[in-house]
């Protein structure tokens, strides 16, 4: 097999998690410290076309830019998250690149312990998924923080994970439920930005992104909230908490970072199934359903 990763800074991991798969694998980062092995696409693209799968990590802001170019020359286009800019988008990759699969990263979906959580889901009536930072605003004043080049926020950062976590333990059903409550605000600002545990500070940059975002998700007969934070400024919180009978809690199963064994799994199930339309239909489905409702509402500065 062989990928090509496009974007070394958050590419490194998928670079890692391929090697280990035994695919022979392909860098392109423009920035020369990151030692790729091609500084700009199009030679790589010429050089070692075409490729098994391929994952895009640039800035939000070029992922369909990056896709379209990649796509005459893969099978498999992995796009980071938060996907594209819209549900257009999506929908114009995949009627120009018919014989290309794509699908927005969602390893989260492929943890090893789903099974787990799904017994939990099953047992309570309130769900709460948070991924609350202490200080993990990443890289304030580059271009994460900056609306223009992110397309967004936490709620285009962290949210997607939780929603793919959501989708995954409806049982499919995840359309059934409607949304209660959908909060986006912008918390901070850079001149509080002193220090982060994910990059450096740029206090020459821009901040103008949300860096809180809560949604609240129910069917009538259960109720999930999703709580996002970069910086609370008091505690990590990057858990499920489950509840029954409005306030009884059952339990919580922490979360932390997604592991390497699901980015790994996401990609070899992607791979069995490279010939099953069903299951790339349903991939869709979930990307278009995301991609709306984290492009649903503005954010509101509070800080």
């Amino acid at each position: 097999m062989k990928s090509l990763v496009v974007g070394l800074s958050f590419g490194q991991l998928y670079k890692d998690v391929l090697l280990k798969m035994g695919h022979e694998v392909i860098t392109v980062d423009n920035d020369p410290s990151k030692q790729a092995d091609f500084l700009e696409l199009t030679t790589a693209l010429a050089t070692h076309s075409p490729f098994d799968t391929a994952h895009i990590c640039v800035p939000n802001h070029l992922h369909y830019k990056t896709a379209q170019k990649v796509a005459p020359c893969a099978n498999m286009v992995f796009v980071e998250k938060p996907g594209v800019e819209s549900t257009n988008h999506w929908r114009l990759l995949n009627s120009l690149h018919k014989p290309t699969k794509f699908m927005m990263t969602k390893n989260n979906m492929f943890r090893e312990n789903i099974n787990e959580m799904q017994q939990s889901v099953d047992a309570s009536d309130l769900v709460q998924i948070n991924w609350i930072n202490k200080n993990r605003i990443p890289g304030p004043g580059t271009w994460f923080t900056n609306k223009k080049y992110a397309l967004g926020g936490v709620s285009k950062d962290l949210l997607p994970h939780l929603l793919s976590l959501f989708v995954q333990l409806t049982n499919g059903k995840y359309k059934d439920y409607k949304v209660q409550k959908f909060d986006k605000n912008q918390r901070w600002s850079l001149n509080d930005c002193v220090g982060t545990e994910y990059g450096v500070v740029n206090k020459d940059g821009v901040y103008d992104v949300d860096d809180e975002a809560e949604i609240t998700l129910s069917n009538g007969e259960k109720t999930f909230i999703l709580k996002t934070m970069w910086k609370s400024n008091m505690h990590d919180d990057v858990a499920m908490h489950f509840y029954k009978d409005g306030d009884s809690h059952l339990e919580s199963i922490e979360l932390g970072l997604c592991p390497e064994s699901a980015y790994e799994q996401m990609i070899r199930s992607s791979i069995v199934h490279k010939d099953d339309d069903a299951f790339w239909n349903k991939q869709l489905d979930y990307d278009l359903w995301i991609q709306e409702l984290i492009n649903e509402r503005s954010i509101d500065t509070v800080h």
